[in-house]
């Protein structure tokens, strides 16, 4: 599956499309409204400055399939979000992606030592793919996260390492090492 990363360039009624269309059910709003993405794009949410970066995501036939954002990347350790189309879903997509925004990470900010993501735990898919991306679990995050329905649900962290990304390995997580 060969995938591209095109960056978002002020394409306000493509993204409204996206972001309004589908149904975010491990986002903690579920529906978004075309009010409240216009609202993000003129806060600069999806504008790329040296701080971050949105991307879109572009299966193999070309077409806008998901978006996805680093941010903090003035710092050592970003962080990111992905939202790919329900359609598109299941299919490998964020696998590839997230492994093409960390060649772009690593590639592009040398002091950069680590890329982060948050996903919920009960959000089965993301952690697989974070699995298969290469990023390994690190935290846990309990009642952190909260849904639409007043409900608090544990966070689950997972990064990657520059060099594991370099030498593709994982290099796992002592747990035991301290009995508190």
């Amino acid at each position: 599956m060969e995938i591209d990363l095109n960056p978002y360039v002020d394409e306000a009624g493509e993204l409204i499309t996206l972001l309004t269309g589908e149904f975010w059910p491990f986002h903690g709003i579920t529906i978004l409204t075309e009010d409240s993405v216009r609202e993000q794009i003129s806060q600069g949410r999806y504008h790329s400055d040296e701080e971050k970066k949105t991307f879109w995501i572009m299966n193999e036939v070309g077409a806008k399939i998901g978006i996805i954002r680093v941010f903090e990347l003035e710092d050592p350790t970003p962080m990111f979000d992905i939202r790919i189309s329900t359609q598109h879903r299941g299919c490998g997509y964020g696998n590839h992606a997230i492994r093409k925004l960390a060649e772009y990470v690593f590639n592009n900010y040398d002091h950069v030592i680590r890329l982060e993501g948050h996903t919920r735990a009960d959000n089965y898919a993301m952690r697989t793919t974070f699995h298969h991306a290469g990023f390994v679990k690190e935290a846990v995050h309990r009642k952190s996260w909260p849904s639409e329905d007043g409900k608090l649900h544990d966070s689950i962290g997972y990064a990657i390492l520059r060099e594991d990304w370099m030498e593709n390995k994982t290099t796992p997580i002592d747990w035991e090492d301290f009995p508190y």
